[in-house]
């Protein structure tokens, strides 16, 4: 065999090991011992009581340009009930746990380079993007881990692994990991909300609004940036400062059924009971599956003598929590 011939097979060896490596991940085969898992607390805190909710977090972001790999759409089945990827051609017999039946042709060289490219780690990364989306935060993970043995730069990986431990309730190693991607991101605005809300979850406020300060000084119509401050506000009992900030938020994004909930809570606070209840009405009309914005309205009605009507949205509230 002449040395061409001889790299192309070990690199076919190699596609090949990775695909099959692949293939187990989504397969949904059982993690290698000594894997660490989380597991997700969000039913704990939809019992929380009005605003003692968690700052709020970005959902997984891409810092960098993502690469050329396969798609993040979820694999189809390879009929044995379990999932696939597509097997490399080219693959001699035997790579890959099954021998196939017959030689198949050699790939195009454009082909077989573009896969040779694909770095490995890609692979598990976008197989962890698939278990968060979903709804799978201990597969997510674990992969995102495996990611990281391989590449520990890997920003995207560790940021969404972050965000994976802050909602498990282990805000110290978040904060550890998003500290690491800010050294290697320094300018990204995301990684300071992120930050900014695990810093609150932890009780750290002064260093939370810091964060937060600091991204608006990069973008001051971030809505983002104004609901956390508003959060952080609103912990520290700055009731009048949390109304400020969360009414910027709603006014630079008018969707948001939370911003609304918390502006209600804050307005309360600070006896405008028509502003709460107009704030808590919108956080329904956004989101009626609400429970803290329905209880919340409960209460501003209490207060302003109408019990009847508070009267079934405490009820409704509870049967949301109950579910």
């Amino acid at each position: 065999m002449n040395p061409i011939s001889r790299r192309r097979v070990a690199r076919r060896r190699l596609i090949a090991e990775w695909a099959a490596r692949a293939n187990r991940l989504f397969g949904g085969e059982a993690p290698a011992a000594g894997t660490e898992a989380v597991q997700t607390d969000a039913d704990e805190r939809s019992r929380e009581p009005v605003g003692s909710e968690a700052a709020a977090r970005r959902l997984p972001f891409e810092l960098l340009d993502p690469p050329a790999v396969a798609s993040a759409e979820p694999p189809g089945s390879n009929g044995q009930g379990s999932a696939s990827v597509a097997e490399p051609a080219g693959v001699e017999p035997g790579s890959v746990g099954t021998a196939l039946a017959a030689p198949v042709a050699e790939p195009p060289p454009a082909v077989e380079a573009r896969a040779a490219e694909t770095p490995p780690e890609e692979h598990l990364y976008q197989a962890a993007r698939h278990a968060a989306e979903q709804r799978d935060p201990i597969r997510a993970a674990q992969l995102y881990r495996q990611v990281l043995e391989i590449n520990p730069d890997h920003v995207r990986a560790r940021n969404n692994l972050a965000l994976v431990l802050d909602e498990r309730g282990e805000h110290e190693e978040a904060l550890e990991h998003l500290n690491r991607c800010r050294r290697q991101e320094p300018q990204s605005v995301e990684l300071l909300i992120n930050r900014s809300a695990v810093l609150g979850a932890l009780g750290q406020y002064p260093e939370a609004e810091r964060d937060l300060r600091t991204v608006l000084e990069r973008e001051p119509s971030n809505p983002e940036a104004y609901f956390n401050l508003g959060l952080v506000a609103s912990r520290r009992g700055r009731w009048r400062e949390a109304v400020t900030h969360l009414r910027q938020a709603v006014e630079l994004d008018g969707g948001q059924a939370a911003a609304y909930c918390y502006l209600g809570e804050a307005l309360n606070h600070v006896d405008d009971l028509p502003g709460a209840l107009q704030a808590y009405q919108r956080a329904v009309e956004l989101k009626p599956t609400n429970p803290k914005a329905l209880y919340g309205m409960g209460i501003v009605l209490d207060r302003m003598n109408r019990p009847d009507e508070a009267a079934p949205l405490y009820r409704r509230s509870r049967e949301l929590k109950g579910k």
